[in-house]
């Protein structure tokens, strides 16, 4: 049967990409195939020009006609689609069909023929329209399925003519085809008459009153239809014997006017051989018929009618009960919602939910994977309310596969629910409503709204929602121009309380338009990949780019760089984990540490190797650690372990609501307990406070001191009075200090600053690595310049070392020499030569010394030497040295 002209173009766009897998669009690269239909109707059109009425009562007529076109007649789109009128020539001459694009002037028809007596003809000139229609389908790159169609269909002339009628028939009934235009000549033949038409098929009135499988033709819109499940449902092409048997006119007004959607059960086949069972009116894909699956007589038709939904629904109204088997066990009777599924567990849920004690006549079989097809999360706007034993829930709404409760009529009203929501709201048993997560899934956009006012729309990544700045972050995340389409309104109240900013660890994120790397959330953290290999490595493989969810590049550097206190992180195919702990990972030696140390059960991060191996050792400061089963707390300064007596002490020091973290006793035991240089401290409930320098604690007088020395912005750490009060206030030797805003450098040796002249003197002594700290002037000033007494000293590339007594240089001649003294042990202090020249070789009056080999005490006054027996801090010096001296 031929198929008719549309007279409304028909196009299905691609289906609205899901946001989770916008970088992964099957369609986002989808070729165009074009299909030129087989189409034999055409349309005789009167032309302007001479009409002549032929005939005798008696005699017999002889008819001599001609005429000639005057005007171009060109041919037109009739059916918008995708096309253009050349474009559709085009792949009509390549079809193999004889066309053009128009009928130019000076084109003459005739007709010569004789009449009987008694018959009359009025000889019209008239132009004959063909039709081509070309069906453009936009297939997936991986040909895995079609992502649009469109129908093109073009009006082209094709003759010119003229046509003697007869009074009472029409020009199509004179100069047309006789058998349900199927196509033909432009009218009788030469000399003859038009024969007469055989009588046509019955028309069609009322689309109810014809059996599944009847052809119908529209004769206004020119369409064919096929009734399947009662419904007509519009065919885009006679191919594979669609069209039989013949078609029965209709009109549009009675298609239109009958079944809008194939009745439950009713069953089609499509030129794929894809046999369909209607629920619902949509068409579900069975990959088996097989009992208890009944499909019956399926309905043939085009493979268009099925990917364009024609008098279909796209997907399952709600309400409708299937059930199927799968694998040889029976799945639970369940209920259509949202395009999804909702599962019963007995008899009673489905009586409960409004399906009634018959519910079982009601069930369609399906088969399972159609069953498992149609998936278990119903549609974002979706308003239900779970019941059982007599009592319901709160009214909810899907987003996202969460389900959203109302806290009252007024929050469903105002998230476009409309004043009738009530009669929308489908219930489902109470068990899965309240087992459903209230958190959307990712890449679900949500917008707060109540009270007349909304909140910003934000993307729901990794459990979290990130708030979006501008239409522009939604476009350039992949959301596309038709994202307010995708929002789903959620009361403020609930927007307010879902988790912003951060996703679930383990979440893959990238900033749009790949502005940063990709990451791996661990801890709320950032973990950036540095090639694709380690986010294999880590355990998404080989597709972990499906994963990745894009989000503003700003969210992205908002996030932290270091997992929090607490994460359990390891490499890739190592055994050894650790703890992340003030940004440093502390290893656990066996699994018993793990557990002893309260991890067990915790998630497990792996991290790229490279990650792990740049985290520090060194706990940073502020976290409180314990060993397990011990009571001792303390916390981290300085990299130093300050233990509190008390939990008053603790509290007093302000870290009352601290989270305290149980770490390996071997790792306790091992922090050091002298807190770092550069760190600032105080007293609780005392404003005084004081820096590191040398292990000593330096007080700053006020603020602006404070502040001038470049501390301003450093935190200050709380620590017990007991503790600062014991912290020595001489700077240890070999720091680096200098006055703010001052050049001046000198390092701290013996108690003393022994200035440095230039940089090149500093670097020298090999100090040019060394940090410098800034002390208050009035502190740099108060510093002695004399070395103390003990220190080892020597000039830089020289070997010779010698150690300061009563203020002067004692040289040793040998490591022996050095070592007999007892000096073995004592570090080195390199200063510059000018300052070792300078220092005195004559011991100080008053001091006390001795030599290695003998118990006699020396005191010398005035360079000379008096054996004494006063008691004190006596120097050991070489025996030679002793012996150098002379006696008094």
């Amino acid at each position: 049967m031929a198929v008719l002209l549309s007279a409304v173009g028909v196009v299905v766009q691609p289906s609205p990409v899901r946001a989770d897998d916008w970088y992964r669009d099957g369609c986002f690269n989808a070729r165009q195939e074009h299909h030129v239909m087989r189409w034999n109707e055409y349309e005789l059109v009167v032309e302007p020009g001479p009409v002549i009425r032929y005939g005798h009562a008696s005699l017999s007529t002889t008819v001599s006609y001609s005429t000639s076109l005057t005007e171009t007649r060109t041919a037109t789109i009739t059916v918008e689609g995708t096309l253009d009128v050349g474009k559709v020539i085009e792949l009509s001459l390549k079809a193999g069909y004889q066309t053009q694009v128009s009928v130019q002037r000076g084109v003459t028809s005739a007709v010569n023929m004789v009449l009987p007596p008694g018959e009359f003809v009025m000889v019209t000139p008239y132009m004959r329209y063909e039709f081509r229609k070309v069906i453009t389908t936009w297939v997936k790159a991986d040909g895995s399925g079609s992502c649009g169609i469109s129908a093109t269909v073009a009006r082209v002339p094709t003759a010119f003519g003229a046509c003697p009628i007869r009074e009472g028939r029409t020009l199509a009934e004179e100069c047309g085809s006789s058998l349900a235009r199927r196509g033909g000549g432009a009218g009788p033949n030469p000399g003859g008459a038009a024969p007469p038409t055989p009588p046509g098929p019955q028309p069609v009135t009322d689309v109810r009153s014809v059996a599944d499988g009847t052809v119908l033709a529209t004769t206004d819109t020119k369409r064919i239809y096929k009734v399947v499940g009662g419904a007509p449902v519009w065919q885009a092409t006679c191919d594979n014997g669609i069209c039989e048997p013949q078609s029965r006119p209709t009109t549009q007004a009675v298609i239109d006017a009958g079944p809008a959607r194939p009745r439950n059960g009713s069953s089609a086949i499509d030129q794929r051989g894809r046999v369909y069972l209607f629920v619902g009116g949509a068409p579900l894909w069975q990959d088996s018929c097989a009992a208890p699956v009944n499909c019956g007589t399926p309905v043939k038709v085009s493979n268009w009618s099925i990917d364009a939904r024609d008098h279909m629904n796209q997907v399952p109204a709600d309400g409708n009960l299937v059930q199927a088997v799968s694998n040889g066990t029976d799945l639970p009777v369940a209920a259509t919602l949202g395009g999804a599924l909702i599962p019963f567990a007995n008899p009673q849920e489905v009586i409960e939910t409004g399906h009634g004690t018959d519910w079982a006549r009601k069930v369609t079989a399906i088969s399972g994977v159609s069953y498992h097809t149609l998936g278990f999360e119903p549609a974002n706007g979706t308003l239900v309310q779970g019941v059982a034993g007599g009592v319901s829930t709160p009214v909810a709404t899907f987003a996202g596969g969460a389900i959203v409760p109302f806290a009252s009529p007024q929050e469903v009203i105002d998230t476009g629910h409309g004043g009738d929501w009530a009669g929308k709201v489908r219930a489902v048993p109470a068990r899965i409503f309240n087992a459903r997560s209230r958190v959307p899934t990712d890449n679900t956009l949500v917008q707060g709204t109540g009270g007349g006012a909304s909140t910003p729309v934000a993307m729901m990544v990794g459990g979290a929602r990130i708030n979006v700045a501008s239409p522009q972050e939604l476009i350039d995340a992949g959301y596309g121009t038709d994202w307010p389409s995708k929002v789903q309104a959620i009361p403020t109240r609930v927007f307010n309380e879902l988790r912003a900013d951060v996703p679930a660890d383990g979440t893959l994120i990238q900033g749009i338009n790949g502005s940063t790397p990709v990451a791996k959330i661990v801890g709320g953290a950032t973990v950036p990949f540095a090639n694709p290999q380690e986010v294999t490595d880590v355990g998404y493989g080989a597709e972990w780019h499906l994963h990745v969810r894009a989000v503003p590049h700003r969210a992205y550097t908002a996030l932290r760089s270091t997992p929090a206190n607490g994460t359990l992180v390891k490499k890739p195919n190592h055994e050894g984990i650790g703890v992340v702990l003030g940004g440093a990972w502390v290893s656990f030696s066996n699994w018993n540490e793990l557990e002893e140390t309260g991890h067990k059960g915790q998630p497990i991060h792996v991290i790229p190797s490279r990650v792990l191996d740049a985290l520090p050792r060194t706990i940073g400061d502020g976290v409180l650690v314990k060993k397990a089963d011990h009571s001792g707390i303390g916390v981290i300064v300085g990299g130093a372990w300050v233990s509190f007596d008390t939990w008053n002490e603790l509290a007093g020091a302000g870290y009352g609501s601290h989270p305290v973290h149980v770490i390996p006793g071997r790792v306790l035991d091992a922090l050091p307990r002298t807190i770092g240089d550069g760190v600032l401290v105080k007293k609780p409930d005392h404003s005084g406070i004081g820096v590191i320098v040398g292990g000593a604690w330096v007080s700053f007088d006020t603020w602006n001191e404070l502040a001038g020395a470049g501390y301003g912005s450093h935190p200050v750490h709380v620590i017990p009075g007991r503790v600062l009060d014991a912290l020595p206030r001489t700077i240890g030797d070999g720091v680096l200090v200098k006055k703010p805003d001052h050049s001046g450098i000198g390092v701290i040796v013996g108690g003393a600053w022994v200035s440095f002249d230039t940089w090149n003197e500093l670097a020298g002594a090999g100090y040019g690595s060394h940090p410098v700290h800034v002390i208050p002037g009035r502190v740099l000033d108060a510093l002695p310049r004399t070395i103390g007494d003990g220190v080892l000293v020597k000039k830089p590339d020289h070997s010779g070392i010698g150690v300061i007594v009563g203020g002067a240089w004692v040289s040793f001649d040998t490591w022996n020499e050095l070592a007999g003294a007892g000096y073995g042990n004592h570090p080195v202090h390199v200063i510059p030569g000018r300052v070792l020249d300078a220092l005195p070789r004559t011991i100080g009056d008053g001091v006390l010394v001795k030599s290695p080999d003998s118990a006699t005490v020396w005191k010398i006054v005035g360079g000379k030497r008096t054996v004494t027996t006063e008691t004190g801090s006596v120097r050991t010096v070489p025996k030679r040295v002793i012996d150098g001296i002379p006696l008094a």
